[in-house]
Parts: C-alpha cells; structure tokens; sequence
C-alpha cells in the first residue's frame, strides 16, 4: 500500500482480526511492544468512519494521557485519510504537545483530547473514541469515556489499545473481567508482540524476541511482549480487584454513624473514614493518606474533613499508646484534641491480614464483594495493589520473597490497609457483623432477584 511516507506493507494478522471482527462496543486491545496498536487503531477508525456514515457525519477522539500519546494513532488516522483522499482540512502542530484536528471530505471531525485533566472529558458526546496507550490512563479517565459514548448507545464505540505498565491496578483487573461475556459489552484482547510478522518474521522464535526475553525476567518479558498481566505472588491483598472493590457510586448514609480507622506514622500517617452497612458491607468512604504530617496537621486535616461530624468512634494502633520516635502520644492526642476514645488493641500482622481477606470476600446478604472503596481513596487502594500511589516512595504492600517461598508481609506501604485492619478488628466492625448475621437471609441462586444483585454489583 502506498502511502505520503513511502510504500507501507499491510498484513491483517489473525489475532488482530479477532478484534476487528468482535460485535463488543467497547474493544481493549492489550498488546505487546511493536504489535501494531497504533496502526491497528488508525486502521479500525478509518473503516469505522466509512461505516457510520449510514447514521450521518459524527465527532471523534483520540484519547491519550496527553497530547503526544494521542498523535502517533492520530497519525495513522491521518495517513489512512490521505490514501483515500478524503482530508478536507487537518490541523497538526510542529510541537506533538498540542491539540490536532482532521475533517474529512464526508463530514467526520477527528480530534485528539489530552486526559491529563479527565474532567475536561464531559464537553462532548463522540461517536466514536481511540484511546491510546491506555495504560497510562486514569481509571477515572476510562470511566470518563465510557459514559460519553452513553449518549450515542448502542452504536457508539471504543477501541483502546496499550501495553502493561504494570499486572496489578485497575487495568489488568478490567482485562481480566473483560475476557468473557459481561453487561458492559467490553472484550479484551492479548496481542503479542511475536503476532507481528510484519517486524518479527521468526513470530515466537524471532531473533529480536528471544535477545528480548533473556534480557529480561520472566514477569517483566510476559507483560511487556506477550502482554499478559502477570500478578506479583508477593502481593498481599492478591484477592483485591479494582473492578469489585472500587466505587465511584459509592455514597454517605446519613443514617449510620461514620467511623475511623487510624494508622499514626511519621512518614505515612493513615485516616480512613468507615461506615458498616446492615447488610453486612464496609463502605471507606473517605480518606487522610499524609506524607510527613505532624499530627497537629492531621488533626486539622481531620476536623476540616466533611465527615469528622458523623465520626462516633473508631480503632487505632496499639502502639498509639506510646511516644513513638519523639512524637506525642497519639491516643491520648485523638481524645485531647477530638474527644474520640479510639479502640487500641494488640493484634498480630496475620490477625489483621486475616481481616482484610475477609472483608475482600463475598458478603452472602449481598452476592458481591464485603468491602468497597471510594475512588478518592488513592492510598488505600495503591497499598491493594490498585493504582499508583499517591506519595512518594509509595505502592502496593508485599510480602518476602525467599527461596523457600514467601515470607511475612514486608513493613512497608502497609499504613492505610493496617488502619482499617484494626477497624475490622475492633468492637464496632463486630457490631455490624452481628447485626448483619441476623438479618442474613437464604440467598436465592435462580429468579430476578440473583439476577438483579449480580448486574449491581459489577456496573
């Protein structure tokens, strides 16, 4: 195929043609290095714009963590455009930190959009989205996104496509819920890098991937060319999902009192804010995740928060008893400054591991996951294992790793998960157990009422 950039062979390689072919509306295309996603992607946009011409001329993004993310699939789009000769007018700046546009000669507008500030995705309603290196998007980004193309529903689609930064956070959890037939319509994809003959004509045993391979370790060299998410065994909340325990919806009940889960540190000082619902959930609802904060600090953080009104109690580290390296005693801190006499009780770190798996189980009232956190909840949720941290040095908390197998979970990035684990392991948390329990019903497993709980639990 010729093309302005010279002659430029084209292959439609199978695993590809399993994405293209896919009736899903909303495609995730996790591929391997040089796989081809951005060409893919310019490619699907260019025979989508052709086909949705039957329902009139439409907008359409392409959707990166900024601007030069998004160009290089804009590009593609670009040069697919010019092959067709259907370019009315195109706007692409010198500097890839700018903003590009195309108009085709039917009437499409193709845009790039920079989510560096997702908020901004709420202007307008495409009917079509790219989304390039996916990856590195904001989960929020993502959700953005989807409810935009709500609007045009059920014509309007998505084709997103990215390599594994990383196997643990909210992307590798929505592939994994993406591989099989779901209500949100969204099919994931594995393209390895050794599927492009284009660029490895050996596939597998290509020269290239095999120097690739033993330059890597197993993990990092699965994730980043045979673009798989390959979970680290050391991660200690393993059960955790970002897809289940995470809440964007997730609201505060006026009728329950709030309590607080608290993690004194001098270099991450941990304050979760907690409601226990009557059928058996944990709902975070807020948090105070702070870097290198006296507790004067936090105490004002605390009493300026929205929630610190509604707070009735709550649980801290038994060594808030002391003065630890210099600092003042915390419990007596809590009560002095706030008048909360927080539960202090010794637990081991298995007690409070113990804990936190329960809570990420099922609940059997509900048919869906005990915990569930608000997005807002960064700390909390990176110490999971759910996304990048929100202070330096940060991330999900590991166990030792030994020959042997694994050892005791490492003291480190643990602050926000033991704060709630001595919540759960206090009075109030077996409080609402108990009154959970009496209302725990036989949980029926046919009729609408199973149906209904399990459509809830994953929108």
């Amino acid at each position: 195929m010729d093309t302005v950039y010279g002659p430029r062979p084209i292959q439609y390689f199978p695993e590809w043609e399993a994405v293209f072919s896919s009736e899903a509306s909303i495609k995730l295309a996790i591929g391997g290095e040089g796989s081809g996603k951005s060409l893919h992607a310019g490619l699907y946009l260019t025979c989508r714009m052709v086909y949705d011409l039957q329902y009139g001329t439409h907008l359409y993004w392409v959707v990166g963590a900024d601007y030069e993310d998004a160009r290089k699939d804009f590009d593609f789009v670009v040069d697919f455009a010019q092959q067709l000769d259907n370019v009315q007018s195109l706007a692409r700046p010198i500097n890839k930190d700018q903003q590009c546009t195309l108009i085709t000669k039917t009437g499409h507008t193709v845009t790039t959009i920079s989510s560096y500030d997702f908020t901004k995705i709420a202007r307008d309603e495409p009917f079509g989205i790219l989304g390039a290196e996916v990856s590195r998007w904001f989960p929020e980004t993502f959700e953005r996104c989807e409810g935009r193309l709500l609007r045009n529903y059920p014509y309007a689609w998505m084709f997103a496509g990215g390599s594994p930064e990383t196997s643990i956070g909210w992307l590798a959890d929505l592939a994994k819920f993406a591989q099989g037939p779901n209500e949100r319509s969204i099919r994931s994809y594995s393209i390895p890098s050794w599927c492009n003959l284009a660029k490895y004509p050996g596939g597998r045993e290509d020269p290239a991937i095999k120097r690739a391979e033993a330059g890597r370790s197993p993990q990092k060299f699965r994730e980043r060319f045979g673009a798989e998410f390959v979970p680290p065994r050391a991660l200690v909340c393993h059960a955790f999902r970002y897809n289940l325990h995470v809440d964007s919806e997730l609201e505060y009940n006026p009728n329950l009192p709030v309590y607080i889960g608290v993690d004194p540190g001098g270099i991450i000082y941990a304050v979760l804010f907690v409601q226990f619902t009557a059928d058996g959930e944990i709902h975070v609802l807020s948090e105070i995740y702070a870097h290198r904060w006296p507790h004067s600090e936090i105490i004002n953080e605390f009493k300026n928060h929205p929630l610190s009104i509604a707070v009735e109690g709550g649980a801290i580290d038994v060594a808030a008893k002391q003065a630890q390296n210099a600092m003042p005693i915390a419990l007596e801190g809590w009560f002095n400054d706030t008048g909360l006499a927080l539960w202090a009780e010794k637990h081991s770190v298995d007690d409070t591991v113990e804990r936190l798996y329960w809570a990420l189980a099922p609940n059997p009232n509900t048919g869906r996951a005990r915990l569930r956190i608000h997005p807002s909840c960064a700390g909390l949720v990176s110490e999971c294992g759910g996304g990048p941290s929100p202070v330096p040095d940060g991330g999900p908390w590991m166990r030792y790793e030994h020959n042997a197998g694994l050892g005791a979970p490492i003291r480190k990035n643990d602050h926000a998960c033991k704060a709630l684990g001595y919540l759960l392991a206090g009075p109030y948390s077996f409080l609402a157990s108990e009154r959970a329990q009496k209302s725990l019903g036989s949980v029926s497993y046919l009729g609408q009422g199973r149906g209904r709980q399990a459509r809830d639990s994953f929108l």
